[in-house]
């Protein structure tokens, strides 16, 4: 994705008409003006960093707003490790998931996440092997779950956390600046602004795919609240480890791949044998396994149903000198043809 600087005219434009967007939001806007300022988003990375600006500041306007009076201002600062605007002492300002779990945040994402599970009333939901289901949650919001994925809600009036404990999911959000959407994956803290995005935890990392909208990206809570936050836009997405949060520029093809499980379908384009075994893996009780190294290398293309895994070894059987040889305990074994 890819555009011409913004000048300090046109940036000021831009800016005024993504404000006007986001209070906009605020009040009923039916479906067709609501994709209407999707795709004003959509339609330039600037429009989509602007507006992820407006929505950041709006929502911090809100959270000063709701305080109650014998908080400071200034403690809105603590998080970030700023100075605060007074120089007078001031008192912390107890996290929205609850004052015990600071600690928590400091010592690492994952106590936090631990942490803020038990403060309130959380719902779990879960789609078993080789399910898919839809999770309507009461905002309005959607999570599409993949096979075998696991996902804890909690619905608060100042804000939305969702946890995906394994596996992966769609998220469909609902606006609402009063309430932040934000979802913990692995080492990945993701804030979605009125949006559309698919996260799957992997073995080594998280993978985001944005297909509507703005998330931020980071690996810290204090972080992807803040405007400056990595962005991530529609159309693209990032790979999150650890302290590290690297974009990619996804193209149309790869984008409706990464999101063709949400019909039932696992699209193949290139892939090497082990990484489209893994794909059909997911669905299935008993592995197909890779018995030969030497397979490692061979590349498939393909579309097929994801309980399709027999038609899929055929197709290997017949383009390949590979044998799929059914073991026992119904795995299948990959060996080269001799």
């Amino acid at each position: 994705m890819t555009a011409t600087p913004a000048g300090p005219k046109s940036r000021q434009a831009i800016e005024e008409q993504a404000s006007a967007l986001v209070a906009r939001l605020q009040g009923d806007v039916d479906e067709s003006e609501r994709q209407a300022i999707f795709a004003w988003i959509d339609a330039d990375p600037h429009h989509a960093v602007a507006f992820a600006r407006m929505d950041a500041a709006w929502e911090a306007g809100e959270r000063l707003k709701a305080r109650p009076p014998a908080e400071s201002p200034a403690s809105e600062f603590a998080a970030s490790g700023q100075a605060p605007i007074s120089g007078k002492p001031q008192t912390s300002r107890r996290l929205l998931i609850g004052g015990g779990v600071a600690a928590s945040l400091a010592a690492g994402a994952v106590a936090a996440t631990a942490a803020w599970r038990f403060t309130r009333d959380v719902e779990t939901y879960r789609a078993r092997l080789g399910e898919r289901r839809i999770v309507r949650l009461s905002d309005g919001s959607k999570i599409h779950l993949n096979t075998a994925s696991t996902v804890e809600v909690a619905m608060r009036q100042d804000v939305r956390r969702i946890h995906l404990v394994k596996g992966e999911a769609l998220f469909e959000v609902a606006h609402d600046a009063h309430r932040p959407f934000l979802v913990d994956a692995g080492s990945a803290r993701l804030r979605a602004v009125g949006t559309a995005f698919n996260v799957r935890i992997r073995e080594d990392v998280v993978e985001l795919t944005v297909t509507q909208g703005v998330v931020a990206v980071a690996q810290r809570e204090d972080v992807v609240r803040r405007i400056e936050a990595p962005r991530i836009t529609a159309g693209d997405g990032a790979v999150i480890r650890s302290d590290a949060v690297a974009p990619t520029v996804l193209s149309p093809d790869l984008l409706r791949q990464r999101t063709a499980w949400q019909n039932g379908v696992i699209e193949l384009d290139g892939e090497t044998l082990p990484q489209a075994v893994e794909e059909f893996n997911r669905y299935r009780g008993r592995p197909i396994i890779i018995g030969d190294p030497r397979l490692a290398n061979l590349r498939v293309g393909g579309r097929f149903e994801v309980d399709e895994a027999d038609k899929f070894l055929t197709a290997v059987e017949c383009s390949f000198p590979v044998n799929a040889i059914t073991a026992a305990d119904g795995s299948i074994l990959l060996v080269m043809r001799s």
